[in-house]
């Protein structure tokens, strides 16, 4: 049985759904509250696969990703796992997430949160962030 996840409305929603957890000890982080920061990471970034379990020791601090999230947390891009494609400041929600499942917390659906990646790309795809990009700024 699928669980009901909550959605964000927009990217400015994930972000305050997913900052507030970085830099924070999560073992004792209510499991709601940890849920969407985790769902929030679903929608912003579609690419990660939560089955990258080796991200290597290599380290890229290309700053490749939205200008609108350098502007908010710049760690949000870089640095970055070469091998996975996870920003390191990730790595602690991503471990916990895998804690949390093996301790039944978390439930398949929640781990591969599609739906929240499908509603982030429809979103993005709309223009509906929901936040300015320095482009738009100029």
């Amino acid at each position: 049985m699928e669980s009901k996840k909550p959605t964000p409305k927009n990217e400015r929603e994930a972000l305050q759904w997913l900052i507030p957890a970085l830099d924070r000890p999560l073992m004792n982080m209510p499991l709601d509250e940890f849920k969407k920061a985790w769902f929030a990471i679903g929608y912003l970034y579609g690419g990660l696969n939560p089955d990258d379990v080796d991200h290597g020791t290599q380290i890229s601090y290309k700053d490749e990703g939205p200008d609108r999230f350098r502007l908010i947390e710049p760690r949000l891009i870089a640095p970055f796992y070469v091998n996975s494609g996870w920003p390191v400041v990730l790595a602690p929600l991503f471990a916990e997430a895998w804690r949390r499942r093996e301790a039944e917390a978390l439930e398949d659906d929640e781990i591969y949160c599609y739906e929240l990646v499908c509603a982030g790309i429809d979103d993005r795809q709309k223009g509906e962030t929901g936040l300015l990009s320095i482009s738009e700024l100029k």
